[in-house]
């Protein structure tokens, strides 16, 4: 095939404040290209890359179409070349899926939590122009409503799945009625497996609580943290558990909480560390007068925002100003440390990059949290982005995402400084998306490099399928902005703009970490998709 032109852009760019190089190529597609999608980016070792873009299916045709783009590591486009696969033929296929919910779609249902096990099989064709499996037909669809031994129904509040597709189990954190009307209600690890039969096991914990917050680490381990209620000993003494995905306990640690009402909002694990992140108000209540309950579990006829009503009502507390922020370890079966710090410090310590005036401290309310890292010195830095709401019209109220915000922490929890960068994009369409951030240290080891893919939100076609069955909607687009923060100084430095917002990144490609060399390579294109742009950057 005959070499289309080249545009290479390559420079080292200085940048003031950060120790880079950055270098950028830009190279034309090819007019089918154009027309396809990229379907795949590979890399080597060495650095080089090669992007992968699957043709339009001709139905006639028994062949798949591709055409590849090799860069090499500098990055300078070395070649293209037409790849051809025959057309994949695979027989039918029954797929079985479990799943819990609450409530329904019918008017008694809407606002009820009360617990569903579901079963279906769907049988599944292949798809030969598509090349991919598609649902054919619902065989069977099996629903229950569980029943404890007491024939008490079970209320729902969070249910989880293995991410082993092997494994069909699904765990359920419930509640049933004590038989007992003197005795209070109580919490409890249910197992369903693929007849819909249960196993469950109560939570140990005297007296009446709320479930303050549940959710599933990245090793498919389950957290849940519960508050008493009043009435029932002290505020603080709350309880945080772990389990396997099978329901077997791993940890049970009463902890006191650092506030009596504490609203938590997120959770990251690092090995077999977990950090829990929230705040508090500044009245000292207990939480279930304080809070709504914890029940992100989903109820397919609620419609009023949330996944049902306890959810909605616990939504609510996002937007109300708090008065202290906390960040808390637990490792090695105890509670290592657990801040309390007011919200003013936050304001005091805050600390923006040269040139930028748009930034905004966090004031309490409303906080997303992107990312977390642990620096080789045991600091902490969560990364984010400070929240509202946005109406969409026709009373399309959503999440708005607003200007970025990241915390440094020492190793016992002590709040160094607040960083904060103004977002470029303040349209609506773009406001509704949140940006991705990452961190890549330094190789001097002082020093990390904090990059944003700030958010170009857009209206068309995100990919081939939404194009194949004109389906548009928003969406977005990133392109990174790379700043760097001085962990011994506690600054941080000017932010460069890569593509110079010409070019972007989707979703499902946006760019590769090398650990070998300490560079990130950034896969892009024009906004018209005619133009492939790589940029890449290397950490000093």
């Amino acid at each position: 095939m005959k070499n289309l032109i080249i545009c290479i852009i390559t420079a080292l760019l200085p940048m003031v404040g950060m120790s880079q190089e950055l270098s950028e190529a830009v190279q034309p597609l090819s007019k089918k290209a154009i027309k396809g999608f990229l379907y795949d980016v590979t890399n080597s070792d060495d650095g080089g890359s090669i992007l992968t873009y699957k043709m339009k299916v001709d139905k006639k045709s028994d062949a798949v179409q591709f055409e590849e783009y090799a860069f090499d590591n500098t990055p300078s486009f070395t070649t293209n070349k037409d790849v051809e696969e025959k057309k994949v033929s695979k027989p039918d296929k029954e797929v079985t899926g479990f799943y819990a919910n609450v409530g329904g779609t019918n008017s008694f249902d809407v606002l009820s939590m009360k617990l569903k096990l579901n079963k279906y099989v769907q049988l599944k064709t292949w798809n030969h122009e598509r090349q991919r499996y598609i649902v054919k037909k619902t065989l069977s669809r099996e629903t229950i409503k569980p029943r404890n031994d007491d024939g008490k129904t079970y209320l729902g509040y969070a249910s989880y799945s293995s991410s082993d597709d092997a494994q069909t189990d699904v765990l359920v954190i419930a509640k049933a009625e004590s038989k007992d009307k003197t005795q209070a209600d109580q919490f409890r690890i249910l197992m369903f497996n693929d007849q819909l039969e249960i196993k469950e096991s109560l939570l140990e914990m005297t007296g009446a609580h709320t479930l303050v917050f549940c959710e599933q680490l990245p090793d498919d381990d389950v957290i849940a943290v519960l508050a008493p209620n009043k009435g029932n000993g002290e505020a603080s003494n709350y309880v945080y558990f772990r389990f396997n995905i099978k329901g077997s306990l791993k940890e049970r640690i009463p902890f006191k909480s650092p506030a009596p009402a504490l609203l938590l909002t997120a959770v990251y694990q690092r090995e077999n560390q977990v950090f829990l992140f929230g705040s508090s108000p500044e009245e000292a209540e207990f939480f279930n007068k304080t809070f709504s309950e914890y029940a992100p579990i989903f109820n397919p006829g609620y419609t009023e925002g949330g996944n049902n009503r306890l959810d909605f009502n616990w939504q609510k507390s996002l937007s109300k100003k708090m008065a202290n922020f906390h960040l808390i370890k637990f490792n090695n079966n105890k509670m290592e440390f657990a801040t309390n710090i007011p919200v003013s410090d936050f304001k005091s310590k805050f600390k923006t990059a040269p040139g930028d005036k748009g930034a905004t401290p966090y004031n309490g309310k409303r906080f997303y949290i992107e990312n977390f890292f642990v620096t080789p010195a045991d600091e902490y830095l969560i990364a984010g982005q400070l929240s509202a709401k946005v109406n969409m019209g026709s009373g399309n109220i959503v999440d708005s995402y607003e200007d970025l915000v990241c915390f440094h922490f020492s190793k016992d929890g002590v709040l160094k400084a607040q960083y904060g960068l103004g977002k470029l994009n303040n349209d609506k369409k773009s406001e509704i998306f949140s940006m991705q951030q990452n961190f890549y240290l330094a190789a001097d080891g002082n020093s990390v490099f904090w990059e944003i893919l700030e958010v170009k939100g857009v209206k068309g076609y995100e990919d081939f399928l939404d194009a194949y069955y004109d389906n548009p909607s928003f969406y977005p687009l990133y392109f990174p902005r790379v700043g760097k923060i001085d962990l011994t100084n506690n600054t941080l430095g000017a932010f460069k703009v890569m593509g110079d917002q010409k070019y972007f990144l989707k979703r499902n490609f946006t760019s590769y970490f090398n650990k070998s060399n300490n560079s990130v390579t950034y896969f892009g294109h024009d906004e018209d998709y005619t133009k492939i742009w790589i940029g890449k950057m290397k950490m000093q």
